[in-house]
């Protein structure tokens, strides 16, 4: 039944990517004579703008309105931008040296965020659920961009939608169009406020998520939805085997599955396992139950120094599982696809969020730096110079981690 839910997801997931890209390939034949292409590097990264005056109104409206509270919002998001550029990048650049100096310990890495793939640690995301999550996102993004803008009477000349291409047009995105004259001889605090104004509104909209949703950014799964204690029953905790020839499990031939038993014993989640494993002791003979088999075992010594009295298995948890009781089986796809909806939404506000404040020439981190280092050095080509070398160092840095992701890490086969 759940292999069978899961292809029917599967199924209705590609037909909506199809869908979509019919869609969207009409729209831009259709509109092609209206549509603007700013590139970025030529034939593989640019943009496609189609421009209107939608929003413009209520940006005037609730500028005009809330005048106070809208240019409020964007001082307070300069701060927290400023300190948010510092952290992401600062992790950026010890991920970097890691990858480098550490090649040999494993760790979470880059990775794009891309339906129909599984994110490390996160898991599966499907095409429903990033389409809607982007539009979202980058309504309010943008709205906020243009809002603030108005709220300290800087022209809007446009909004509208746009295609974001990696080689082919297919990233949806929106836009607004400040008039850059007049925004570049406002006050900085001005302009870094309007920059700063869609990360935070980002942020802003996944604390709110979190806040009410708290399973949102529990990815472990211990934290429930809401009903989910009613209609759902533990049935243990997905886990990972260590790929180390001298671990049991993986000597073993566990394969990653969810564990459900120990020595005949119901484990639910990984904290009742943990209670029960952590009393092992090294040459220990477990039977472990999982979805894959029964695999029986002999503990080693643990590797952790602090542990070493200990027995270990050599496995790693990833997330507690549970399974929809059969009485509310007709509620399963509806609950688990809203459930995942609320859940990604929170994690690409986050994280789209974040990434927007990184010092790069094309996001608003980017803007940002290039208005203080106009401000900080008095001949503007230096500062253009320090401002594009900083962009390419961590335009380069993501770089190599994402190859790092996906094809392996060169310094460990060096090193190694």
């Amino acid at each position: 039944m759940e292999i069978l839910g899961y292809a029917v997801s599967l199924s209705f997931d590609l037909i909506i990517f199809l869908l979509f890209l019919i869609v969207l390939g009409t729209t831009l034949y259709l509109k092609r004579k209206e549509l603007a292409v700013q590139k970025i590097v030529s034939y593989f990264i640019y943009i496609i703008m189609y421009r209107t005056k939608w929003g413009l109104a209520w940006m005037d409206r609730i500028s005009s309105k809330y005048r106070g509270a809208v240019q409020l919002f964007g001082y307070i998001s300069v701060g927290i931008g400023f300190v948010g550029m510092i952290y992401v990048s600062l992790s950026i650049l010890l991920f970097f040296l890691q990858l480098i100096f550490k090649p040999a310990i494993e760790q979470a890495g880059v990775s794009l965020v891309l339906p129909f793939t599984n994110i490390p640690g996160i898991g599966y995301l499907s095409f429903t659920h990033w389409i809607l999550s982007i539009f979202i996102l980058a309504m309010v993004h943008e709205f906020s961009h243009g809002v603030v803008a108005r709220a300290h009477n800087v022209p809007v000349k446009s909004s509208g939608f746009a295609v974001f291409a990696l080689f082919l047009p297919i990233i949806p995105a929106a836009f607004v169009e400040p008039d850059e004259k007049k925004l570049g001889k406002m006050p900085d605090i001005v302009q870094y406020s309007v920059f700063a104004a869609g990360p935070m509104a980002n942020l802003v909209l996944a604390f709110l998520i979190v806040l009410i949703f708290p399973f949102a950014s529990d990815m472990t799964n211990s934290t429930l939805a809401p009903f989910e204690e009613k209609i759902t029953a533990p049935v243990g905790f997905t886990y990972e085997t260590l790929k180390n020839e001298t671990y049991p499990a993986y000597d073993a031939g566990m394969q990653n599955g969810i564990l459900s038993s120990i020595d005949g014993q119901q484990i639910n989640d990984y904290s009742s396992f943990y209670s029960y494993a952590s009393c092992l002791h090294p040459k220990q003979k477990v039977m472990l139950g999982t979805d894959k088999g029964n695999y029986s075992i002999v503990t080693i010594a643990n590797p952790d120094q602090e542990k070493q009295g200990r027995g270990f298995i050599g496995v790693k948890p990833v997330q507690n599982e549970r399974r929809i009781l059969p009485a509310y089986a007709w509620l399963a796809p509806v609950y688990y696809w809203f459930r995942g909806f609320i859940k990604w939404l929170f994690l690409l506000n986050l994280f789209i969020g974040l990434a927007n404040l990184l010092p790069l020439g094309i996001v608003d981190g980017g803007r940002m730096l290039q208005t203080a280092l106009h401000s900080l050095f008095q001949d503007k080509m230096h500062a253009q110079k320090v401002w594009t070398i900083i962009s390419m160092l961590f335009l380069g840095a993501l770089v190599f981690a994402l190859l790092v992701n996906y094809l392996g890490n060169p310094f460990a086969l060096l090193f190694g």
